[in-house]
């Protein structure tokens, strides 16, 4: 039997040849030991898996309990308030995540973000987390909220579903929007300060939305004032009495939003050039993020001032209207429409209003007032300047009394000329300009700001005579005083004529002494060699100053114009003291 017809050579009973033989395996035996293989890592996948599983679920179950929230110390007085509240048996999950499995893997990996930063330390100090609305309206929490109508809050009827069905004040408001984390100690509990922001911002006290009986009933109670004076809110309601009159210190600040509050989150040039864009910037931080109102805002306070007596009797205005605002418009040149600011000497050397109300007076009512004079005046101006101003003041005052019945009749003749919409509306603004200028001249006092009043009022009359003529009426016939302006380096005049004394006619034949000699040096040629020889023209004395109307010439004893110094030099007279010239106002 050959070796080819050997037993041996054959192959096994499961079809494997033998190892020595020197021939290949069969696929049959290859496949069999891959197959072995693949059940192996199979095998070993899927342990890996299953632990991965586990792992995972155990991880997710683990921070998925509030307890790992409190892990970071940050996380502590959010933890505290929690436990603390009346959410102290629901997870944080099932609030900060919404419904579904998908967003609580997106939660999950959100949070480990988180982890990192604050492992990394790349996280800032105060955590930013959210609430949308579906993980409190959904089913078994809060679902029939929004149709149960209105409830009670601290005795204040309240709809959730106007505030979050329908635009407040033009923006979509959200759970947190009033449910937010802002006291300590009060997780998700209502904070009214977002209530005061949204019913008192840009508002005036009991109108619009600040209507007291919007959220206040009248109360019935009875108060004893003291001394047994009972009071009753039903008699100051029919009465018509307006709650401002005794509870104007309700509502304190105005809840704006400081610039500097914009860069605590944002540095970049296009972000902080939105500040001004409200609708956007609500849509993003109210609508579209959880973000407190009073991170941005600063709040409103709602309460009983403590201190409302001490405030009110330091600041007139808190009761009294700013009866001094037209006089303060005008010292400072700013209240005009007309023409631009100009700052009155006055202000501009920061004189006081003291420094002129000097005078007490007291007014039919008791009240003691303090007034100015021109004996005040007189202790900074010259006699004549404070008479010639005085008499402008009272010439003014007459004008700009003529030109109120001009303003009523142009009013009266723009309404009944039947004009296009675009151009009524341009005249009837001019016109309304030109109204306020001569209320705020009549109320504020040119003499607070003489050279800003008399161009205001000359605005004023240009501009009244711009609206007659596109009207086709007479323009107004009011003429105004000229203004008494003193040129520079022009002396002070003298008192009135009538309260100097009398002036001495000049003797025609004397000549002028040489003390009268202008003051340049003179020649010998120029000299005089007799008293009586003629002064050369060309060293004739300069003429004389020109003085304000009214005013009084300058004169010495002799009758003759002031003296210059004596002693010029290149003069060989004696000399003689010059009489100086009175000085306006001295006595």
């Amino acid at each position: 039997m050959s070796q080819f017809d050997s037993p041996s050579a054959g192959p096994t009973a499961d079809g494997a040849h033998d190892a020595d033989d020197g021939r290949l395996p069969s696929w049959s035996t290859i496949r069999q030991k891959l197959w072995g293989l693949s059940l192996r890592a199979g095998a070993w996948l899927g342990a890996f898996c299953l632990f991965g599983l586990l792992l995972t679920g155990g991880a997710g179950w683990y921070t998925s309990r509030p307890q790992f929230c409190n892990s970071c110390h940050i996380m502590e007085p959010y933890y505290v308030s929690w436990q603390e509240s009346t959410h102290k048996d629901v997870s944080c999950i099932k609030c900060h995540f919404p419904p579904g499995v998908g967003e609580k893997v997106r939660g999950k990996l959100l949070g480990l973000v988180q982890l990192a930063q604050y492992v990394t330390r790349s996280a800032g100090p105060s955590p930013s987390a959210e609430i949308p609305d579906a993980s409190c309206l959904r089913s078994g929490c809060h679902e029939t909220r929004l149709l149960s109508g209105r409830v009670d809050f601290q005795g204040i009827p309240f709809d959730h579903g106007s505030h979050l069905g329908d635009l407040r004040r033009g923006k979509q408001l959200r759970c947190t929007s009033c449910h937010s984390q802002i006291v300590q100690g009060a997780h998700m509990t209502v904070t009214a300060s977002t209530c005061y922001l949204c019913h008192f911002k840009n508002g005036f006290f009991n109108e619009g939305l600040g209507t007291c009986t919007r959220c206040h009933q009248i109360p019935t109670t009875k108060y004893d004032l003291g001394g047994g004076v009972p009071f009753d809110h039903d008699l100051a309601f029919e009465k018509g009495v307006d709650c401002a009159s005794c509870h104007a210190d309700l509502i304190r600040g105005n809840g704006e939003v400081p610039a500097e509050r914009c860069s605590v989150c944002h540095n970049r040039k296009d972000d902080l050039e939105q500040i001004k864009n409200d609708a956007f910037i609500h849509r993003v931080h109210v609508s579209e993020h959880n973000v407190d109102c009073l991170s941005c805002h600063l709040q409103i306070h709602h309460t009983l001032d403590p201190h409302q007596v001490a405030q009110s009797a330091a600041n007139c205005v808190s009761c009294h209207p700013n009866q001094h605002e037209p006089q303060v418009q005008l010292l400072t040149g700013s209240g005009g429409h007309s023409i631009a600011a100009r700052l009155s000497g006055m202000a501009a050397v920061r004189i006081a209003c003291p420094t002129c109300h000097r005078v007490k007076d007291v007014s039919s009512t008791g009240a003691v007032l303090m007034k100015a004079s021109l004996q005040t005046c007189a202790s900074c101006h010259d006699a004549a300047e404070v008479t010639l101003f005085d008499a402008y003041h009272l010439q003014l005052k007459e004008s700009l009394t003529q030109l109120a019945p001009e303003t009523e009749r142009i009013r009266a003749s723009l309404d009944a000329a039947g004009l296009p919409t675009e151009q009524r509306s341009t005249l009837a603004a001019k016109l309304t300009a030109a109204e306020h200028d001569l209320k705020l001249l009549q109320a504020g006092n040119d003499i607070h700001n003489s050279h800003y009043a008399s161009a205001l009022a000359e605005a004023v009359v240009t501009q009244l005579a711009e609206i007659s003529k596109e009207l086709q009426i007479e323009a107004p016939t009011v003429t105004l005083p000229e203004k008494p302006v003193r040129t520079p380096g022009e002396k002070p005049a003298e008192a009135p004529a009538e309260s100097a004394p009398p002036v001495e006619p000049p003797v025609p034949a004397e000549p002028a002494p040489a003390e009268s000699m202008p003051a340049e040096p003179a020649t010998a040629e120029q000299m005089p060699v007799e008293p009586a020889a003629p002064i050369p023209p060309a060293e004739a004395p300069p003429p004389a100053e020109p003085t304000l109307p009214g005013a009084a010439p300058e004169k010495t004893d002799a009758g003759a114009p002031p003296a210059m110094e004596s002693g010029a030099p290149g003069s060989d007279a004696p000399e003689s003291p010059a009489v100086p010239a009175k000085s306006p106002g001295s006595n």
